[in-house]
């Protein structure tokens, strides 16, 4: 297919997540996938169109993210803080990798991920808060209330926001919670 790995396993967890592929354990850590009946008999069109929709969405969220890396890159950022964590948090990493930028940490001011990532701006250490430039906006659930939690609770930072989530920045009231 000529995708990377990361795209890959996105695009299985979202099939898994429809219903169209079973995943079961197999000895030695791997596992097998089946197609289900309904997946395979009556889905197969629906399946081939939502992984085409898939690639072209992950495309936009790539080249979103690269016009993000390239304006990091210009104003020589020292790293970047991810806000958000599921799979376009794992695109903007690679992308950012692929930029030599550092991702020095991930928000999750949503809680999606339980303790995983820090919930807080303030629950960074300050070692690793001193290293980040800017904020980047990779929550896609709900992305408007992320970007307007940390515009309420960090003001000193930039937030970049890709494109695909069309947040204008100007509907948000700064420093009112």
């Amino acid at each position: 297919l000529e995708i990377a790995l990361g795209m890959a396993n996105a695009l299985i967890k979202r099939l898994v997540h429809k219903g169209y592929i079973k995943v079961k354990d197999a000895p030695s850590r791997r596992y097998k996938y089946y197609i289900t009946p309904e997946g395979f008999v009556e889905k197969g069109r629906l399946v081939s169109k939502y992984i085409a929709n898939s690639f072209k969405f992950f495309g936009e969220v790539r080249g979103d993210y690269e016009m993000l890396a390239s304006q990091v890159s210009a104003s020589q950022g020292t790293g970047v803080c991810c806000v958000g964590t599921g799979e376009v948090m794992e695109i903007a990493r690679m992308v950012f990798a692929a930029h030599n930028i550092e991702v020095v940490c991930v928000l999750d001011v949503l809680a999606h991920e339980g303790k995983q990532h820090f919930q807080n701006f303030r629950d960074i250490p300050d070692e690793i808060a001193s290293q980040i430039g800017c904020f980047v906006i990779t929550e896609t659930r709900r992305p408007h209330k992320v970007f307007e939690i940390l515009a309420s609770t960090e003001g000193d930072k930039e937030i970049l926001t890709p494109a695909f989530m069309k947040i204008n920045k100007s509907n948000f009231q700064f420093g009112r919670v």
